[in-house]
């Protein structure tokens, strides 16, 4: 929504009109107020900069006195009272002691007079706030500079000190000017939003909201489809709610009022639950409806037709539908449907018939039952899982919910409950979900609950037995999958480590178990363990050596001697603990026997590893150091490397030689030891710099030296001997242009320095250099010392006339003065500066020469007189100049005559900001006029087309760079690629792609060190390249022999060497991965390289991959295994493992079984291993398949990959398995109603691939079928025929679904079931009926076509064409038949206009004939009479009436009178009125106003004020009693008269504390006619009332002062005299011009001071003007400004909004314009909607 900014209230009126005819309407006046909010912040008006920001500078002399006024800040706020009320603040001041700020008016003011030591520049924020809840704020910069008193007086004296006080008329029409442009402006801008607002506003849609809708319904909205009118009802469902079948559960049909005020039909839907008690409300339909609740007795609302309606009554004195009758639901409407009731009910004058369906909903009133107790069955205990064993079902005469939702089974283990459906059935199955064990349970007892839906659920139970029959089906079971112990190592021989034990449930051989070791160990496992046959017990029987292996992993099987044999395994893992009896070993890896006496604290002396072949504990080392040593062990990123670096600073002078004793124990029980002694020697070096015994040095020079010559000398010691010891001096220099030491010259060996030019002090005052001294040394150091210079000044500049000065520039100048003034009378002021500064610039003047002499006693002296002024300075040797002063005397009336014509001019350019305040107003008004042409035009010929501002970027093309280097912690990283080469250097973990780089950061001496990882294949040549270590490290290949690039340490290191010559890691014997590093993870070997000055040791991993030389094996070449045919899928076999040397992609990576139907390959993951398991995917069957061949195949994953083969024979042992089966699962028949008894329906055919018993076949019906059912059909056990025993009858079901079930003579028998779907057809044997719902006997004679008179009902209860059903009457009548929205339900309408005294009764015939192949009839006789009616509303002789109303009228009394006719008679003709009320609100002025509601007559209830309100409307409705009542509306227009109620409001002058008293200051000398002051106020009323006048009350002196009664100006009638007091008081009333004026005071205290004073201040306001002198153009500019903005921003947001504004306003959905009904409704897409009923 628009934000507006210009409008503080706006009215509109809303129109409501119905759609009768002639259609009503009525109106409402809706007055908008915008109230204000602090969102303008304040705007800084100056000072202001040429680029924009609140920035100024100002010039004052140094020699001001306190309360001089510096500038003041001018702003404003867009915002009004609080929000508008600004305040001024000092935020930031140089000097807090000398400026002062007005918090109101934003004058600054110095506090104190300036001294010599205020600096020149003075720097002030000032912040500027308003007084909001939360306030705003804007901040203002002032620079304050201070000058010297010349070059003040000199711009003084050239302006005029003084500014003419009359307003301007060319300002005060600009003011109108400028205001009628603005109003000129925003009624454009009113107007063109009115024409965007307006544009194409159809949007309405033919849904239609219910406004005033009042019933037991939710909210509702109506629409329209075809013929019919719906109303979508909305989310909330209660016992009212109104449905139509089909809709969503929320449609409601309302009656189609279109065409007549007489027709109504609707259909409500109603929802009420069985068994309630008689009297129970269903729902208020008179409500629900429309209807007038006080009519329902006359219009005789009642429930009319139907078979059911007996249920239900309707209360006529409030419209409820209740209950008449108690209601079962499933003796009415059997089976689980909706069972509705369908009610009729009608009312009348006018005729309304509406279709009420309630819906019975049901309760849990009827708990499920099972047609027998107790059900047994008998099972195998071999039964493969997922078998399924149909249950008995349970029944529920309750539908929906509370039927039988679901079935439960006793918790266990073996079966569930799966539930079948069936159409609305629930069929349960007893699956049986885990294999049963007959050694565990022989029998299992479960029951099964039938559970319906209801609150609270109701329930029946179903005992179900089963009996398991027996087989041997278990294995040994070990107590765990995997076992874990641990081990000593050097354990002694033949000691028992471990012993396990397997279960088997089975008896006699087949739980008898034998344990042996798996087949696919390593041979060296079985030369260090043994395992007991019968016991299971494990002993060791080999050494165990925690450093050759510290892990075994042994296979164990248990096998009983069943047949054929099953089999269970484990897993044994056996840890080896670690004994401590290794020693450390320490490893001087580099030693730097010379290390320098300034060598920083950390610098690396040598570099040395500790390592220990334990582990843990064991394995961890403790190293130390000696403590008397300036050394410390420092160590390194991996683990058990130290470096030998400094602790202390080293002094060669007292200790040149250090041993250093090195200590290794680790941390096993007992601990051992290693120790390792180093030789280190301290070498001597240069470490002391040059240094100044002062820093700063100060040094003074007075100016106007002579250049070239020493000024000052600078020296500085060095403790070094020799070339460390020699110094040199030098300058630093900035090489700027204003770099002073540019002209300083300095010898580098002796320190002196010279100027090369003579300086000035006035140019400069002071300046530094830095002066650095350097020695000889290598490295080099150096010192530097600051150097201050100071300026002494001497007396080398005379004193310059400043006034007087003539305009050929010498010091010369004329005065004229009246030859009467008095002794004393100032003549003028000779003003002069000295550059100088102290005494040098202290200035004296006197008189050197006089030619006339008694030149101010005596009037016979010379007209002319000239004097000659020395001005002379007070250095030793004064300089001084002269000014000549010529006075002229003159007559007084020519001072006088002169004065006049002074007083009648302005200053140089004074109206100049007025004529360019024209020239911009008119070039706005004409850019203004084009704007608003081009705008129009831009209206009518818009364009449509509007392009993206969204350009596709078609041309981008870069690379991605090849590497970036980081640093974390002490390493350096390279992220290479994304392309590897053979040189590529990974950290583990770093995804491949990390390069650490040696860490070069530290001095020379530092430690460097980087570890890197190559990878090489197995078996490479020897002399292969493994990678480049120099590149890799960035190492200067030239350099590696004399930095001796080597490979030390490592007992693996002879496979590997690095070339001296290029940097190269090669090959340097044969590698056999499998022998180095058995089947472990990486087979990494550490390698350390060392490089010499600096010291670096750079850690490198080779990593040995495998190479596939290796062929997978298995021990065994065939594998039997036996497997019976009731295995249940899933069933697991372990198979031979096939062992591979190799690791990785190298080993086994997976195993391949040949195509096959029955069984697939799973993979068990154990540890390193790879077990395949064969799984039983399909289950055997003996009779097809005896045995099955099948081949596994081991594969790794070379390349070449390589395999091998193991043969599998399975044998298949044999039982019994085979069940019915239907040749369809659903049979579906149609049969005929009334079909003859023995009539064969169908056959149903079942077989069964056994043989002998189990291939018999027998049928009968299901258990669970309905005994109706039982009683019309018959089933043959034999041949399965199912044939029609009773009377098949249509209209009582119209399709029978029965269960058949098939069963062999096996044990225990397997049994299948179908379902039998038999649909019965229709016969034509029923007749129509008709039924007259209502009749309306009376009708009006002005009854329009389409009126209803009655409705009417007909059915037929056949199905189909013998259903279906026309109508129509017979004779010559004007009326005819319309069908409804419902089918078979018509409305008897008048087609033609009726006339009573023409036929006053009709005799109507109508004949319903349905469409069967012998159609039947029905006839039906109806009589109509016809009446007569009145139908004429009030009428208002004018519309709208104007009332004119005094404000401040007496509350309670009437002010107004309002009168309407009806044309109709007796009670329609009487008439009552109101006044129509809007929101209850603080601007609903309505409800300040009564009405009577006999007369007419209105009364205010509150006084009005004027200058709050202005004007308001509001409307009367005058409403006849006729039935029912008809009214109309006219709107009363209240216009506010003013009276004289506010006294004037003094705006100046105002005091700080709030009242109207000022003080003005006055020079002395002024003449007749200055302007003292203006004293400003304003009056809220208007016309006479606002206009004020001004006169003095009280004065001290009546002759000295004036006041303009209109304008408020306070002038002086004639010059002070030395008799009159310094202080003047002058009282100043204020009044209206009212019929009873009001009025104000204002006091004003004149202070006359001394002209020298008024000059002075003359001399201070630098070319200002009087405070608030020209506030009226200033604000003018201001104004215009904002116009101008606030214009051109309008005039781009309407462009923006013409160019974005879519075209397609269309709707597919139209508004109904004949909708006629007792509700209007009005509606606007910005208001809420709003009725009126």
């Amino acid at each position: 929504m628009k934000v507006i900014k210009t409008l503080k209230t706006f009215q509109f009126q809303v129109v409501a009109t119905d759609s009768g005819t002639p259609s009503l309407s009525s109106n409402v006046t809706v007055q908008v107020f915008i109230l204000d909010q602090n969102d303008n912040a304040p705007v800084i008006l100056y000072p202001v900069s040429p680029n924009g920001s609140a920035e100024g500078v100002e010039e004052i002399p140094r020699n001001v006195n306190a309360g001089h006024l510096v500038t003041k800040v001018r702003a404003y706020d867009a915002d009004i009272g609080y929000n508008g009320w600004l305040l001024f603040s000092l935020q930031e001041v140089t000097a807090h002691s000398l400026f002062g700020l007005d918090r109101y008016t934003g004058q600054i003011r110095t506090l104190r007079s300036f001294t010599e030591t205020d600096e020149a520049e003075q720097k002030l924020l000032i912040l500027v706030k308003d007084n909001g809840n939360v306030s705003l704020s804007a901040t203002a910069t002032v620079v304050v500079k201070l000058v010297e008193p010349r070059e003040a007086f000199a711009a003084a004296d050239v302006k005029s000190a003084t500014k003419d006080d009359e307003d301007n008329n060319v300002t005060f029409y600009l003011m109108i000017t400028l205001g009628s442009v603005s109003t000129l402006f925003l009624i454009s801008i009113i107007v063109l939003i009115a024409m965007q607002c307006s544009k194409s506003t159809d949007y309405t849609s033919k849904y239609l909201q219910e406004t005033n809708y009042d019933g037991t319904l939710c909210h509702s909205i109506q629409y329209r489809s075809g013929d019919k009118r719906y109303m979508l009802v909305g989310p909330r469902m209660s016992i009212g709610s109104t449905i139509v079948p089909g809709s969503h559960a929320n449609t409601l049909v309302l009656p189609d009022r279109r065409g007549t005020s007489t027709e109504a039909l609707a259909q409500t839907r109603y929802a009420i639950p069985e068994e309630v008690r008689e009297g129970t409300v269903v729902g208020n339909v008179a409500k629900d409806l429309g209807l007038e609740i006080t009519s329902l007795t006359e219009r005789r609302l009642r429930v009319v037709s139907g078979k059911k309606e007996s249920f239900f009554e309707v209360n006529q004195d409030n419209g409820a539908l209740h209950v008449q009758k108690k209601i079962d639901r499933e003796l009415l409407c059997h089976g689980s449907g909706a069972c509705l009731l369908e009610l009729k009910i009608l009312v009348e004058n006018p005729l309304e018939m509406h279709h009420i369906v309630v819906e019975i909903t049901d309760i849990n009133d009827n708990s499920p039952s099972f047609p027998e107790k107790e059900q047994l069955f008998e099972i195998f205990e071999q039964t493969l899982p997922g078998k399924r064993f149909q249950l008995h079902t349970a029944r529920d005469p309750d539908a929906g919910v509370n039927s039988i939702r679901t079935y439960t089974l006793t918790s266990n283990e073996h079966f569930e409950v799966d539930i079948r459906q069936s159409d609305e059935d629930k069929i349960p199955f007893l699956v049986l979900k885990k294999s049963l064990d007959r050694e565990k349970k022989n029998k299992h007892t479960l029951l099964v609950t039938a559970v319906d839906g209801g609150k609270p659920p109701k329930s029946g139970t179903l005992n179900v037995s089963i009996v398991v029959l027996d087989s041997n089906d278990n294995r040994p079971m070990f107590s765990q999958e995997i076992y874990k112990i641990e081990i000593q190592e050097n354990i002694p021989f033949g000691t028992s480590i471990f012993k396990m034990i397997a279960m088997d449930p089975d008896e006699g051989i087949n739980g008898e178990i034998e344990y042996s070791l798996g087949k696919t160990l390593k041979k060296k496992v079985y030369d260090i363990f043994e395992l007991d046959k019968l016991t299971g017990e494990i002993k060791v029987k080999g050494m165990v050596d925690y450093e050759e292996n510290d892990v075994y992993k042994l296979d164990v099987e248990a096998s009983d001697k069943g047949t054929p044999p099953l089999t269970g395994e484990c897993r044994v893992v056996i840890k080896i603990i670690d004994v401590n009896d290794n020693p450390p070993e320490i490893e001087i890896t580099s030693l730097s026997n010379t290390v320098s006496e300034d060598s920083k604290l950390g610098t690396v002396i040598s570099l040395l590893s500790v390592t220990d072949k334990d582990s843990g504990v064991n394995g961890k080392i403790i190293s130390s150091i000696n403590s008397n040593v300036p050394f410390e062990l420092k160590p390194s990123y991996k683990e058990n490397i130290y470096s030998v670096v400094t602790k202390e600073l080293l002094n060669r002078e007292q200790v040149s030689h250090y041993e250093i004793t090195i200590k290794a124990t680790d941390c096993g029980e007992p601990p051992i030891s290693t120790f390792k002694t180093l030789n280190i020697r301290i070498s001597d070096v240069n470490d002391n710099s040059p240094f100044f015994s002062q820093n700063p040095i100060e040094f003074y020079l007075v100016e106007n030296n002579v250049a070239g010559i020493s000024v000052f000398s600078v020296s500085a010691t060095d403790n070094d001997l020799n070339d460390n010891a020699a110094i040199s001096y030098r300058i630093v220099r900035e090489g700027s242009q204003h770099d002073t030491t540019s002209f300083l010259n300095m010898n580098s060996e002796s320190g002196d320095i010279s100027a090369l030019k003579s300086i000035d002090f006035e140019t400069l005052k002071t300046f530094q250099f830095q002066v650095v001294a350097t020695d000889s040394g290598t490295p080099s150091l150096s010192s530097n010392v600051t150097v201050h210079v100071f300026i002494l000044d001497q007396n080398d500049n005379a004193p310059v006339i400043l006034y007087p000065v003539s305009s050929n520039g010498s010091a010369e100048g004329v005065e004229e003065i009246p030859r009467n003034v008095n002794a004393g009378h100032l003549v003028t002021i000779v003003r002069a500066y000295d550059a100088d500064i102290g005494y040098n610039g202290w200035l004296l003047f006197s008189l050197q020469e006089d030619k006339s002499e008694h030149f101010a006693h005596s009037q016979r002296q010379t007209r002319l007189s000239k004097l000659l002024i020395l001005v002379k300075d007070n250095g030793n040797v004064s300089l001084s100049a002269t000014a000549t002063v010529v006075v002229k005397l003159v007559e007084p009336r020519e001072a006088f005559a002169a004065a006049d014509v002074k007083s009648a001019t302005k200053d140089d350019e004074d109206n100049n900001v007025t004529f360019y305040l024209m020239i911009t107003l008119g070039s706005v008004s004409t850019l203004f006029l084009i704007s608003i042409i081009v705008l129009i035009a831009m209206q009518c010929s818009k364009s449509t087309d509007y392009t993206s501002k969204y350009l596709q970027e078609t041309n981008y093309d870069g690379t991605l760079c090849h590497s970036i280097q980081y640093r974390s912690g002490d390493k350096r990283y390279m992220l290479v690629g994304p392309r590897m080469s053979i040189g590529s250097t990974i950290v583990p973990g770093s995804h491949a792609n990390t390069l650490v780089l040696p860490d070069r950061r530290g001095t020379c001496t530092e430690l460097i060190v980087a570890q890197i990882k190559y990878s090489t294949p197995e078996e490479v040549k020897i002399g292969s390249n493994v990678g480049n270590v120099a590149k890799d490290l960035g190492l200067d290949v030239s350099t590696l022999l004399n930095r001796r690039f080597r490979i030390v340490a490592g007992a693996q290191d002879a496979l590997f060497e690095v070339n001296p010559n290029n940097g190269i890691l090669y090959v340097d014997k044969n590698i056999d991965r499998e022998r180095l590093c058995d089947r472990n993870g990486a087979c990494l070997i550490d390698l350390k390289i060392v490089v010499e000055n600096p010291l670096e040791i750079h850690y490198v991993t080779v990593e040995i991959t495998d190479a596939n030389d290796h062929v997978p094996t298995f021990i065994e070449r065939e594998k039997v295994i036996e497997i019976a045919e009731h295995t249940s899928p899933g069933a697991r076999f372990q198979l031979p493992v096939a062992r591979d040397p190799d690791i990785g992609i190298n080993s086994v990576q997976r195993y391949k079984l040949s195509q096959n139907d029955h069984f697939n390959l799973e993979i068990r993951e154990r540890g390193e291993d790879k077990i395949p398991f064969l799984v039983l995917q399909r289950h055997l069957d003996r009779e097809q398949k005896t045995n099955h061949s099948l081949v596994l195949t081991a594969m790794d994953g070379g390349t070449p990959q390589k395999s091998a083969n193991i043969n599998l024979t399975i044998n298949v042992l044999d039982i019994n398995d085979n069940r019915p089966t239907f040749s369809k699962e659903v049979y579906s028949v149609l049969l005929q109603e009334n079909v003859a008894l023995d009539a064969v329906v169908t056959k149903v055919q079942a077989t069964d691939l056994d043989e002998g018993a189990n291939g018999d076949v027998e049928y009968a019906f299901g258990g669970d079928i309905n005994s109706k059912v039982l009683e019309l059909f018959t089933l043959d056990r034999t041949t399965g025929e199912i044939r029609v025993k009773g009377q098949i009858d249509y209209e009582a079901s119209d399709v029978y679904k029965l269960d058949v079930q098939a069963s062999d003579k096996g044990q225990p028998p397997t049994t299948t079931d179908c379902r039998v779907i038999i649909k019965i057809q229709d016969v034509n044997d029923n007749e129509p009926e008709i039924e007259v719902t209502s009749i309306s006997s009376m009708v009006p004679e002005d009854s329009k076509q389409g009126t209803v008179i009655s409705l009417i009902s007909v059915t037929d209860i056949d199905s189909g064409l013998n259903g279906k059903i026309k109508c129509s009457l017979t004779g010559n009548v004007p009326f005819e038949l319309k069908p409804s929205f419902k089918e078979n339900m018509y409305s008897l309408v008048t087609k033609e206009i009726l006339d009573r005294e023409t036929v006053s009764q009709y005799d109507i015939s109508i004949t319903a004939t349905d469409f069967g192949e012998r159609p039947l009839s029905t006839f039906k006789t109806l009589s109509i009479q016809v009446s007569d009616v009145n139908d004429n509303i009030p009428v208002f002789t004018h519309n709208p009436l104007e009332l004119y109303l005094t404000e401040s009228n007496a509350p309670g009394k009437s002010i107004f009178s309002v009168s309407a006719f009806d044309k109709d008679l007796n009670e329609n003709a009487a008439v009552s009125y109101r006044i129509i009320r809007g929101e209850r609100g603080h601007n609903d002025l309505a409800s300040f106003l009564n009405i009577n509601s006999e007369t007419g007559d209105i009364s205010a209830q509150k006084s009005f004020d004027f200058e709050t309100l202005k004007t308001f409307q509001f409307q009367v409705v005058a409403t006849d009693s006729g039935t029912p009542s008809l009214s109309s509306n006219v709107t009363v227009h209240v216009f506010i008269l003013d009276q004289n109620d506010n006294a004037p409001v003094i705006l100046y002058p105002v005091s700080s504390n709030g009242s109207a008293e000022g003080v003005e200051e006055i020079p002395r000398n002024v003449n007749a006619g200055h302007l003292v002051t203006i004293v400003r106020a304003y009056d809220a009323d208007i016309g006479y009332n606002g206009w004020l006048l001004f006169s003095l009350q009280e004065v001290t002196d009546h002759s000295l002062f004036g006041l303009d009664r209109y304008t408020g100006q306070i002038r002086t009638l004639r010059s002070f005299t030395e008799t009159d007091e310094a202080e003047q008081k002058l009282l100043i009333l204020v009044k209206d011009n009212g019929n009873v004026s009001l009025s104000a005071t204002a006091t004003v205290v004149v202070k006359l001071v001394e002209p020298r004073e008024a000059f002075a201040a003359a001399d201070v306001k630098s070319a200002t003007k009087d405070d608030e002198d020209n506030n009226v153009t200033f604000y003018l500019m201001i104004t215009l400004g904002s116009v101008s903005t606030l214009f051109l921003i309008s005039i781009i947001v309407l462009i923006a909004m013409q160019c974005s504004k879519s075209t397609d306003y269309t709707s597919k959905y139209l508004q109904e314009t004949n909708m006629m009904g007792h509700c209007v409704t009005a509606s606007s897409t910005d208001l809420e909607t709003s009725g009126i009923c």
